[in-house]
């Protein structure tokens, strides 16, 4: 089931996207249950503001590819790329690369395998995560400060207002070392 996907809706929101696509190597993907929300009420009031007071229009806008493998997405265009609990031993990075994401995200960490998007053309990036308000759905309280999550922004892709941070140099050096 698609579940867990606050922090989709909130990049899609934030990017004024049009589709939410969900895709699922195995044989059944269904985009309603229970869980689909970590919390209901703030995604129902993102998405009345985003859909002018008709939160239902989301699900009109949702598509689903089950039996659909990764590497069948090479060179379609997406503006975010999201891996979630990806299987040891996949690495997909030449995939997203060729999907030329603005961002990417990478949730449910633990036990699955980190794409390296590092030195090629994306950065590795913290204040956008708190700018779209980004939320681990499963923090791991062993270390603290780590969320559970990574986004990955393109070089050439710049937030509207982030550039005017009076923080911008340190930010950049920051970028710079880790990504």
């Amino acid at each position: 089931m698609v579940n867990r996907i606050d922090n989709h809706i909130r990049l899609m929101t934030a990017l004024n996207l049009t589709y939410y696509v969900g895709i699922d190597c195995g044989p059944w993907i269904e985009p309603v249950s229970p869980n689909v929300f970590c919390d209901p009420d703030d995604m129902t009031r993102l998405l009345s503001h985003y859909y002018k007071g008709k939160p239902r229009r989301f699900w009109e806008s949702v598509r689903v590819f089950p039996e659909t493998w990764v590497e069948e997405l090479k060179n379609i265009h997406c503006a975010v790329v999201v891996c979630q609990r990806v299987y040891p031993d996949c690495r997909w990075e030449d995939v997203i690369f060729s999907m030329s994401p603005k961002l990417v995200l990478q949730e449910d960490l633990h036990g699955c395998e980190r794409q390296q998007l590092r030195g090629k053309k994306y950065v590795r990036t913290w204040a956008e995560k708190k700018y779209y308000g980004l939320r681990p759905y499963k923090p791991w309280p062993i270390f603290p400060g780590e969320y559970n999550l990574i986004l990955w922004r393109r070089r050439d892709f710049q937030v509207d207002g982030m550039e005017d941070c009076r923080w911008k140099t340190l930010r950049r050096l920051r970028e710079w070392v880790t990504g």
